[in-house]
Parts: C-alpha cells; sequence; structure tokens
C-alpha cells in the first residue's frame, strides 16, 4: 500500500495529466457547477462559498491546440485558453471569469470568443493602483457584484456565513502550502521542481480542502534531501513547465523560494477571517506583493522581489518569462542589472507552451547552474 507521500504525489501527477477528468469527476459527485477562472487573483473563495467549483487555467491543459485565428502577439497562456475553448474542449466549464491581470483578455475577451458561446462571463477589473482614492470602495463594489453574479450561476445565495467558512477553508489551504515552501528553503532538494510544480498544478483543478489534505500527506516525507544540490535557485516569473523543472532537477538546481504566479503568487495572501467578508477579500486583494499584472504599489517590485531572494538563501535568480507577457518582459532590464551589481548569476529564459525546446532549455539550465562553482 503506497505511503501517504506516495499517494499525494500519485494523485496530484493525475490531476494535472488530465484536469478536465477530475473537474468532470467532482461534477457528477457532486452534481454542481465549475467556473474557469483565467490566473490570476480571483477571489475563488466567493465561487467556493456558492458551491461553484473554482478551476484555474493556463492554456496548456490540452496538446497541439490550433491557433487559428488567433493574434499572434497574445502569449501562449492567452493563445492555449481561446484555442481549447473555441474546439469546445472545456465543455465542463459552467462560466468564466476574467481578472484584468492580463490586458489581452481584459480588452479582447469578447472578441476571442467564439460567436457561439453562451456560457456567462464575468469581467473583474482590478482598481489601477491600490494609492487611488476611493479604490477600496470599488474593489468591494466589484466583490459584492461578484457574489451576486456567482449566486446566480449556483442558485444559490452567498450568504456571510458561507464566505466566512471558504475563507477559513482557503487560509488553510495556503497555510499548508506556505510549509511546503518553508520546507523548500530550510531542506533544499527536500522536494523537487517537477514535485513543486504538481503539487502548485493539481490544487486549481480541485476543491480546496482536498488539496490541503494533499498538502499535508506530502508534507509528512523527511525532512531529508532526496539528491544532491549543486545550487539554490529563487524562480520568478509567470509559470514553469515540467520540462523546465525536469532540467532543473536534472541539473542539480534546488528551488528555495519563487514568486511563480503558477506559485507563491496564487498561493499567497491569506484574508481576515474577521469583520466584514466581503470587505476582507477586497483589502486583500489591495494589499498583495507587488506584482507585474498588478496595480501600482509603494514597494517597487524589484526591491521585493530580491528582498524575497536574500531570505531564501538562494544563490541564483531564474526568470521563466512568457513570450508575449508585457508586464513580464518590463521587469528583465531591473532584475538584470540588480543581479548584475550583486554580483548575482541570473538568467532569462524563455516559456512557450505551444513550443518543443527542451533540448535548449536544459543546455542553459546546465549552464546557469555550473555559474560560479
Amino acid at each position: 500500500m503506497p505511503s501517504g507521500v506516495e499517494w499525494a504525489l500519485r494523485f496530484a501527477s493525475e490531476i494535472c495529466r488530465n484536469p478536465v477528468a477530475a473537474v468532470s469527476r467532482w461534477k457528477m459527485l457532486s452534481g454542481r457547477k465549475a467556473a474557469g477562472c483565467i490566473p490570476i487573483y480571483v477571489p475563488e473563495e466567493v465561487l467556493y462559498a456558492a458551491g461553484i467549483l473554482p478551476v484555474t487555467i493556463w492554456g496548456n491543459e490540452f496538446s497541439h491546440s490550433s491557433r487559428r485565428g488567433i493574434p499572434p502577439f497574445v502569449c501562449s497562456v492567452a493563445g492555449g485558453v481561446v484555442s481549447a475553448i473555441r474546439s469546445g474542449k472545456w465543455g465542463e466549464i459552467d462560466a468564466w471569469v476574467f481578472p484584468s491581470t492580463c490586458d489581452t483578455f481584459q480588452n479582447a475577451f469578447e472578441v476571442l470568443f467564439p460567436p457561439e458561446a453562451d456560457r456567462p462571463r464575468f469581467p473583474f477589473v482590478f482598481p489601477a493602483s491600490s494609492e487611488t482614492p476611493g479604490a477600496t470602495e470599488y474593489m468591494l463594489d466589484r466583490v459584492e457584484a461578484f457574489r451576486e453574479w456567482a449566486g446566480e450561476i449556483s442558485g444559490r445565495m452567498v450568504s456571510e456565513g458561507a464566505l466566512e467558512r471558504a475563507i477559513r477553508v482557503y487560509n488553510e489551504n495556503l497555510q499548508a502550502f506556505g510549509l511546503l515552501e518553508q520546507r523548500m528553503k530550510d531542506s533544499p532538494g527536500s522536494f523537487s521542481g517537477v514535485e513543486y510544480f504538481t503539487l502548485s498544478r493539481a490544487g486549481m483543478a480541485l476543491p480546496r480542502d482536498g488539496h490541503t489534505k494533499i498538502l499535508r500527506a506530502a508534507l509528512s516525507r523527511s525532512r531529508e534531501p532526496f539528491r544532491k544540490t549543486r545550487a539554490k535557485v529563487f524562480v520568478t516569473g509567470m509559470m514553469p513547465t515540467e520540462p523546465v523543472m525536469e532540467a532543473m532537477d536534472a541539473a542539480g538546481a534546488a528551488i528555495v523560494g519563487n514568486d511563480l504566479a503558477l506559485g507563491h503568487r496564487y498561493y499567497s495572501g491569506p484574508a481576515d477571517e474577521t469583520g466584514d467578508m466581503l470587505l476582507s477579500l477586497a483589502r486583500r486583494h489591495l494589499r498583495r506583493d507587488p506584482c507585474s499584472t498588478l496595480h501600482g504599489l509603494a514597494r517597487p517590485r524589484i526591491e521585493e522581489l530580491f528582498r524575497r531572494f536574500d531570505d531564501s538563501g538562494a544563490n541564483r535568480l531564474l526568470l521563466l518569462r512568457m513570450r508575449q507577457c508585457e508586464p513580464e518582459s518590463g521587469d528583465i532590464p531591473d532584475m538584470a542589472d540588480t543581479s548584475r551589481d550583486r554580483g548575482i548569476p541570473f538568467l532569462s529564459l524563455d516559456i512557450d507552451l505551444q513550443a518543443e525546446e527542451m533540448a535548449s532549455a536544459k543546455m542553459r539550465i546546465e549552464a546557469f547552474v555550473e555559474m560560479g562553482e
């Protein structure tokens, strides 16, 4: 009989390989609906409180999706999402949520959808800056509208008590994921890059309380590293891919910190469990860590990035830059300059979900790990 760790990693891998099957199984057993959430920062607690399964869509759930009709300037995340929707591959999704973290989806998602697509869609436009007067009131209004929309989709009112329970469930999950990241920092090599990617991605297609059980089972593993570590790497960017993580593991790179969108950024930011729950969600959004896809903050993103880099004990910085993602591309000069000034090995590696670039990525990562040895 497999151990708790083996079960957790095997189950998470199955979810990652076929998230559609996982969503379909949940819908069949629960009789409820699922909402596709474009990354990131959707207040999923509202959907959970409405009895809806939030499913974060990254555009790489299906292989060899046609990009016919997709503008060439659209990144592979947006292109993959739209291609899958146009081809009917996400039939299990009953409604869609589009946050304004991506200019493509904020400004063009109605045009990119096929004319016959009739599933409800909620454009969640965030404040341009958390410092703007009235930002809290505006964000609260959007969260309230989102609650009403979710109630209409599910057919049940989202009560304050349901929101309080949802926030508690999500906070427990964030805490468990934080323990995973702390373990990787304190014991480099205790979890591989592929295992981190798998555990992170699986939580985006599962009920959050179920994902917490998986994380707790995985954390029962010994703290001893399972592989020799040649480099301690802090990873930033939108998302990794499994081939990139495999290349990092093969090169002996241990992830000791990250602010990946498909990683730490998604699993950070607990909401206050006391007081007005909607206001708690609004305030949580406005105090998030600096992010290239989000509002302006008093703390510059690069300053916060290197603060977390120092705290992690990393000795290398790796940026996984999604091609055609303008916000992420704008960070490269500041990252490169600061890394050079501080003598930190830095690599910017392009990610394209539709391209086969394993050999090139493997060679560059191996050379990156060897720097300064």
